[in-house]
Parts: C-alpha cells; structure tokens; sequence
C-alpha cells in the first residue's frame, strides 16, 4: 500500500553516524599519582593508537570504542578516541560524560623502563601501554576528558534527521 508517493514499505534503518568523540590527557607528565608514579615525557613515543584499547572503568571485558590518534606533548599523552554508541555500555558512557558525571582518563600499562626516586616514586621512563579507560577517579588527578563531540552534530547528519522526520510524518499520514 502507498501513502502518496512513500511506500509504507519505506524503512531507514540507520541516519548519519552517532558515536561520540573525545579528546582529552590519558596521562599527565610529572605528576605523583595515587599509585605513587610519575610518567616522563617520553615514556609513550613508540605507542601506535591501533594496538591500545579504549575501556570503561579498565575493565577488559568492556570495551566501549577505539583510539583514534594519540601522541606526546609537552603537558602529556593526548587522545582522541571515539565511543561506539551502537551499544548500550557506549551510549551511557556517553550520556554520563556529556552530563560530566565522569570525566577522568586512566592508562594501564607494562612498565619497561623506570627508575625510584630517593622518596620511593617510579619515575617511569617507557611504558608499554595496553589500554586507556574512561574512569571515574583517574589515578593520575589532571587526567580526563577535555572535549565532548557527538559525530550526529555535524551538519549533514542534522540535515539527515530533519529529512527523516518528514519521511516519518509522510508514512503516518492518513
């Protein structure tokens, strides 16, 4: 059956894209962590972004997403990463770090080169860095998220959303 010129058969079964990008600091350098660590610059230089894994809470049976590109500046680890919203634990990540409800970037790592200073801190030299998480209490206090996107607010995806609410009001029409 047709309904003027849209089949009711007409079904949009996806609009635009809907994850959220994050950037922010994983890792902050020169400071005492709560786990009585202090990460060097330096300590990341070899990572690659496609071997290291974005969870929640550093939980490895709860990935949320992938790093999008990460690199060392002055301040320290800087990412990017994209939370995949096609799930549930993504989508209320999401709504918890849009809210600001949590906001903290945590790192877990192999330590491959350190040393311990005269007060008994780890002055980690290199890490090999396994995942980066998106915490609560960040081990490491000036760690965390610095800028929330979701990709659906691009131009073209609210142009989709727009036409999509007019097909749905065409197909409803009596």
């Amino acid at each position: 059956m047709e309904r003027g010129n849209i089949s009711e058969n007409f079904l949009i079964k996806a609009v635009g894209l809907e994850n959220t990008i994050i950037s922010g600091y994983a890792s902050v350098f020169n400071i005492v962590d709560s786990q009585n660590d202090i990460v060097q610059k330096g300590a990341f230089e070899d990572t690659k972004p496609e071997n290291i894994k974005l969870l929640w809470q550093h939980d490895t049976l709860k990935p949320i997403g992938i790093i999008k590109s990460l690199y060392e500046d002055d301040y320290g680890l800087k990412i990017e990463a994209e939370i995949n919203n096609r799930i549930l634990l993504g989508k209320e990540t999401t709504e918890l770090v849009r809210q600001k409800a949590i906001d903290g970037l945590s790192i877990g790592f192999c330590a491959k080169d350190f040393e311990y200073d005269n007060q008994g801190v780890r002055l980690l030299k290199k890490v090999d860095l396994m995942e980066i998480s998106i915490v609560t209490f960040p081990a490491n206090r000036n760690a965390g998220i610095i800028n929330v996107k979701k990709l659906t607010e691009h131009p073209i995806n609210r142009s989709l959303e727009r036409i999509e609410k007019l097909l749905e009001k065409l197909v409803n029409l009596e």
